[in-house]
């Protein structure tokens, strides 16, 4: 493994040399900070929000800021009370000469704020993994608007991070979020990149480390991971820990083992996206990924979880193997054995996402079929399902020889799906997907 391998962050972005393609949302932030404008991160985990704070709060490090920025991670502090929290917050400020080990009243941690904000500056505090103080059920709306009439000041703003806007989290916690304090906020949304902004960084990250990638590796790792920040640096990690100086390129065992480990980091985080949707939204992703055919509400979903990128033709998922991903995952009501997906409720049948007009034999034939896939059925077993009203001594062979003739025709170029077992039965090749 090659021992500077500049890809992968496990944790947030500290080093700034290595936070790449946000200068718009940090210029926008510092311009609205700097007019006294408290803002709202908003987007999907791992989209790089913490490190955006991060970069922010590393504004008094690096000299380009009058104001006074304050990083505060909000996780763990979900049942803290009121008072525990102003002495937290205190501390986080380095308001050092008032007595932070105790809980303290609103009076004196007001006091405190103003007190170490420099003359002339601002206090901008940064409230990273914020759903965890707006769900915290000892957090009420008063001690909310406490923090609004602090902004009330002119003194202090905010920075809120969260995977959901304020307005979502509002219907979510009413009680808490009742308060006045969350109407003072500029949203500024975090979405992946664009493709060239992420070919870019994939460029410059490995050459700076010394082993530049060629523009087959560049298109290799985006066609595994799309231009999603986060998921581009796992897939460069892994190719960059294969590559030699001059070796150019991946070779086919690289590739194979390359996408084995990419998938097994970055599932995890679909499925985590997976069940943010939706059972109506599962359903249709499951049946078809063809995005021409999702509705509005579908598609800001998807944009708001950062599957989806929009380009001049259109949005598209991240990657194919997204797209594939989501095709197979199981999903109630639906028979799944890709590439063919039944709607039982609705009977009808999909074939790689298209419907295709059966008449009842083949259905039930299809439906039969996609039960059992991958397993042998009995052509007794078959004819029993087809006619049940026969008597079990009666031979529907030439019949059910016409009813598989005519699904296959309709299978199309996939009529391979259904093999003949001589002298047994029939077998549908697609695999069976079974929900949990």
């Amino acid at each position: 493994m090659t021992p500077n391998n500049p890809f992968y962050h496990r944790g947030p972005i500290r080093d700034p040399h290595f936070f790449w393609n946000r200068t718009e949302e940090m210029d926008h932030a510092r311009l609205l900070l700097g007019k006294g404008q408290s803002v709202s991160i908003v987007g999907p985990r791992r989209i790089g929000k913490s490190s955006l704070l991060l970069q922010l709060a590393g504004s008094n490090r690096a000299g380009s800021s009058h104001d006074h920025y304050v990083y505060f991670s909000c996780e763990g502090w979900s049942r803290t009370t009121p008072a525990s929290l102003h002495a937290l917050l205190l501390e986080a400020i380095g308001a050092a000469s008032l007595p932070t080990n105790s809980p303290m009243d609103y009076r004196t941690f007001r006091k405190g704020v103003l007190n170490a904000i420099p003359p002339g500056a601002h206090l901008v505090l940064l409230l990273d993994e914020f759903e965890s103080l707006s769900a915290n059920p000892n957090l009420d709306a008063t001690f909310f608007s406490g923090l609004r009439a602090l902004a009330s000041t002119g003194r202090v703003v905010f920075v809120t991070a969260s995977a959901r806007s304020l307005g979502w989290l509002t219907f979510a916690e009413p009680t808490a979020l009742s308060s006045p304090f969350f109407n003072i906020f500029t949203q500024i949304n975090l979405r992946p990149f664009a493709q060239a902004e992420a070919e870019a960084m994939l460029r410059s990250f490995a050459a700076a480390a010394g082993v530049p990638f060629a523009d087959s590796v560049v298109d290799f790792v985006l066609g595994l991971s799309g231009p999603h920040p986060f998921f581009a640096q796992i897939g460069a990690f892994h190719a960059y820990a294969l590559m030699q100086p001059g070796k150019g390129g991946l070779d086919g065992a690289d590739q194979v083992g390359i996408c084995r480990e990419f998938l097994d980091q970055v599932e995890p985080h679909w499925r985590y996206a997976w069940a943010e949707l939706p059972p109506a939204d599962q359903k249709q992703l499951a049946i078809s990924t063809d995005l021409t055919a999702c509705s509005n509400a579908l598609l800001n979903r998807l944009r708001a979880l950062a599957l989806i990128i929009d380009e001049p033709d259109g949005p598209r998922l991240l990657s194919p193997l997204l797209a594939t991903f989501l095709s197979r995952q199981a999903v109630e009501g639906l028979l799944q054995a890709p590439p063919m997906v039944i709607d039982e409720g609705g009977h009808r049948v999909y074939l790689n996402g298209h419907e295709f007009d059966l008449t009842g034999l083949e259905y039930e034939l299809a439906r039969l079929f996609a039960a059992c896939a991958g397993e042998v059925v009995p052509q007794s077993a078959i004819q029993s399902a087809l006619w049940p009203e026969d008597d079990s001594k009666t031979d529907n062979h030439e019949r059910l020889k016409g009813v598989i003739k005519s699904l296959r025709r309709k299978l199309g170029s996939l009529s391979h799906l259904i093999q003949n077992v001589r002298g047994v039965g029939y077998t549908f090749t697609g695999e069976r997907l079974d929900p949990q």
